[in-house]
């Protein structure tokens, strides 16, 4: 009696090991269950059906994709105009006001050229030249320069306005004999062309 007693606490005891072993089994394979995807059958017809929708939708994201595309390029372009607008206003602006500077600065320098040479003279001509001086460094800080031009560079019609065409032995045709008045420019825009003699 005690000896059954005993081996049926021994069955018992590993009953209850392989119960959880057996739960852990299990649970194991729930989980794969989960993770393994559902197998869903399809008759033919179905997966035309489906198979059609896909490609219509990726093109209608590709029709989508080129529109944004598009309107990007149009919205960078806009505002890259609307920046060379507002440079340009700004430029028409300076001009209009600079070209009444430059007519004070040539007035200057006529009379600058023709400064009489005594000594009791010469504090009014230190302050004549003090102010064209400053006059064009006031235009310097704005943007505009003189043009360099001189005798013996070729004539272009975009930067010179001539005022003459004369012959001359000592330069070739097309030349520049002699500039009456320089020119001015912003940037790459011309705001007074330079006026020359050119020889023919």
């Amino acid at each position: 009696m005690a000896k059954e007693e005993k081996e049926n606490s021994k069955k018992q005891e590993k009953t209850e090991k392989e119960a959880p072993e057996a739960s852990s089994s299990a649970n194991q394979e729930e989980q794969q269950d989960e993770n393994t995807p559902t197998m869903v059958a399809l008759t033919f017809d179905e997966y035309d059906v489906l198979e059609k929708k896909i490609e219509s939708l990726q093109a209608d994201v590709e029709e989508q994709k080129d529109g944004w595309l598009r309107s990007r390029a149009e919205l960078d372009n806009y505002r890259k105009r609307v920046q060379r607008d507002a440079v340009r206003s700004h430029q028409d602006a300076m001009s209009s006001v600079l070209k009444i500077f430059l007519s004070a600065a040539d007035d200057l320098e006529r009379a600058l050229k023709n400064k009489p040479e005594n000594q009791e003279t010469q504090g009014w001509v230190d302050g004549i030249e003090l102010i064209l001086q400053k006059l064009q460094n006031q235009m310097k800080n704005q943007g505009v320069e003189r043009m360099d031009v001189k005798p013996g560079d070729t004539f272009d019609p975009n930067i010179h306005e001539a005022i003459t065409q004369e012959e001359n032995p000592d330069f070739e045709e097309g030349q520049i004999i002699d500039v009456l008045q320089p020119g001015y420019r912003i940037s790459d825009r011309i705001i007074r062309p330079a006026m020359v003699r050119v020889a023919s």
